[in-house]
């Protein structure tokens, strides 16, 4: 089944959402190169291209290691305007699919350098310790939604040729997710390659339909979300990746994680496999976004309630 089309709500600000100017030109391949060359640098949030077009790599903390991205949403199609997210996102349209053999090909090159030794030469790495200079994962992720992807099969298929091979460290696979695609059979096909080293996070930011709306900018039952995230939690293991923020100043308030838990609760109850519980807060908002970073001490302690009221392990991320 396709996923329901939602409506976006309005965003706060002008700011906060980049429609495509008169420089993206015509649709097709060619455009969506001017579009993101136009658009981004080659380091965002971490995020490191070196004139690549679909990989990117970045250090990550959980595990110390060095990620690898897939970036499937180079115009940034998302169907989320959430309040936090820094990347500017365009209209909604049909996105086009990945050139696999460019995607490919970009891999392969980033894993030799990995593997060689030669990316962390690059002055942004010379630095990091010596346990981080391995690869631990392949994201499946980007400036926009993954699932969207139209040929979302076909990228995992090659993802996972390429790890067979052999010719590199073993990688764990990961799709982040809102988990709006979740019900397409393309996606479904390509998470049903996926090992049981591999994993899939599923965004989860609240537990009442009005906070849901109001941080995710879009007008769908929050039911509806819930219920993806349990269909795919029958099927396979799943990471809950939930991010809180002060608003206008202001945490979470306590009704609203006591609803977050228990919404946690009622998908184990009802069996979805939970893995774990990412908790994390946001970084770099946009300015307009009325977002902050919480302390550490109340991530700390949403995490300790996730593990005493719901049972499944949480960390901080």
């Amino acid at each position: 089944m396709q996923p329901e089309p939602v409506r976006l709500m309005p965003p706060k600000s002008k700011a906060s959402v980049a429609a495509p100017g008169p420089e993206s030109g015509p649709s097709g391949p060619r455009a969506r190169k001017a579009i993101r060359s136009v658009w981004t640098p080659d380091s965002l949030q971490g995020r490191d291209y070196h004139g690549r077009r679909w990989v990117y790599t970045q250090a990550s903390v959980q595990p110390r290691g060095f990620s690898v991205g897939i970036n499937l949403s180079p115009e940034r199609e998302c169907d989320y305007r959430c309040r936090y997210c820094g990347i500017p996102k365009i209209d909604l349209r049909a996105p086009g699919p990945v050139e696999g053999q460019e995607l490919t090909l970009e891999l392969e090159q980033t894993l030799q350098a990995i593997r060689s030794g030669e990316l962390f030469r690059h002055p942004a790495y010379r630095r990091f310790p010596s346990d981080w200079k391995t690869l631990s994962r392949v994201m499946l992720s980007g400036e926009g939604e993954p699932t969207l992807c139209p040929n979302f099969n076909e990228v995992v298929e090659r993802l996972v040729h390429s790890r067979a091979r052999g010719r590199h460290a073993f990688f764990q696979l990961v799709l982040e997710t809102n988990g709006s695609g979740l019900e397409r059979p393309e996606v479904l096909d390509g998470l049903g390659l996926f090992t049981s080293q591999d994993e899939v996070w599923v965004k989860l930011d609240a537990g009442t339909e009005d906070r849901f709306r109001f941080m995710s900018g879009v007008d769908l039952p929050f039911d509806r979300v819930l219920a993806r995230i349990l269909a795919m939690g029958l099927r396979r293991p799943v990471v809950i990746h939930s991010l809180f923020a002060r608003v206008d100043g202001s945490p979470p308030s306590r009704s609203e994680i006591t609803a977050y838990l228990e919404c946690l609760g009622r998908l184990r109850a009802q069996g979805a496999m939970i893995q774990r519980v990412q908790i994390r807060s946001v970084t770099r908002p946009p300015a307009a976004s009325g977002c902050s970073h919480l302390p550490l001490g109340i991530l700390s302690d949403i995490a300790r309630q996730v593990r005493r009221e719901v049972g499944v392990e949480a960390e901080i991320s």
